[in-house]
């Protein structure tokens, strides 16, 4: 199966709504790229953000065709806008809540998948007095450390809040961004103001079972101590995990974990 994201989005309509009955959409398109150090080259991929203004949501997903050459695919219900509904990993899909706050997202441990809450209230920026033209949009630096890699943005405080992924808290909308280690990048590609019927909203993710980052964290390191110490048979050492991917999971110092590798490297 491809794809294990079915997404059923709103037909555009060119019409013109009364303000009370449209909402402003903004669809930025951006062009992501992860370089590996043990790649022979860097891994790209598109991705969509959308940010639905009136409502304060956004989702940010995979890019993928919709049909009927639209950006929006009526729903069958009258009550939502979208019916957008994550199943199997789907470990690329955000989901924003401005208004409260907070972020959804798949996260892995051990092949079993997490719906994880984190807030938006997590980064910490340096605004800077640099700037630079994206797709016509001047744009200003800012800085930020976070969850182990320093990053640089470029932001136009002419668009709404927010921001590839997770990444978001600026006084504007990020157009591109990238670790200083060169690990990740985002850059803006296309840049699409809608108006489409207004309609509601809501978190596509199941929530029943969600936990937040600190357990999301907790349950991470607590699966990779068992990995290490695991033995298949006599003289086989453990399985040493990856202590993050874009964000750290494990903390280069943390003292249990270190305790647990160095223990298991001491007995072989």
């Amino acid at each position: 199966m491809n794809r294990l994201l079915n997404v059923i989005f709103f037909t555009l309509t060119f019409v013109t709504f009364s303000q009370k009955d449209s909402i402003t959409v903004y669809q930025v398109q951006f062009e992501r790229i992860l370089t590996f150090d043990d790649a022979t080259e860097p891994h790209v991929s598109v991705y969509n953000y959308t940010k639905f203004v009136e409502l304060n949501k956004s989702f940010y997903d995979r890019n993928i065709k919709v049909k009927n050459n639209g950006n929006l695919i009526k729903s069958k219900e009258d009550n939502t806008i979208l019916d957008f509904i994550p199943s199997g990993k789907n470990t690329s899909v955000v989901f924003k809540d401005y208004d409260k706050k907070e972020t959804f997202s798949k996260y892995e441990v051990a092949y079993k998948y997490f719906v994880v809450k984190d807030s938006l209230d997590i980064f910490k920026w340096n605004i800077l007095n640099e700037s630079k033209d994206i797709l016509g949009y001047t744009c200003q630096l800012a800085t930020m450390n976070f969850r182990g890699r320093d990053y640089e943005a470029w932001f136009s405080s002419k668009l709404p809040v927010g921001g590839p992924w997770k990444f978001d808290g600026l006084p504007g909308l990020i157009l591109e961004m990238k670790s200083v280690d060169n690990f990740i990048s985002f850059k803006a590609i296309s840049l699409k103001n809608l108006k489409v019927e207004s309609k509601t909203l809501n978190n596509p993710f199941e929530t029943k079972g969600v936990i937040n980052w600190e357990e999301f964290t907790a349950l991470y390191k607590r699966k990779a101590i068992e990995l290490i110490s695991f033995k298949p048979d006599e003289g086989s050492g453990g399985i040493e995990s990856s202590r993050g991917g874009i964000e750290e999971y494990i903390h280069k110092d943390d003292k249990e974990y270190n305790e647990a590798l160095k223990k298991i490297i001491g007995n072989n």
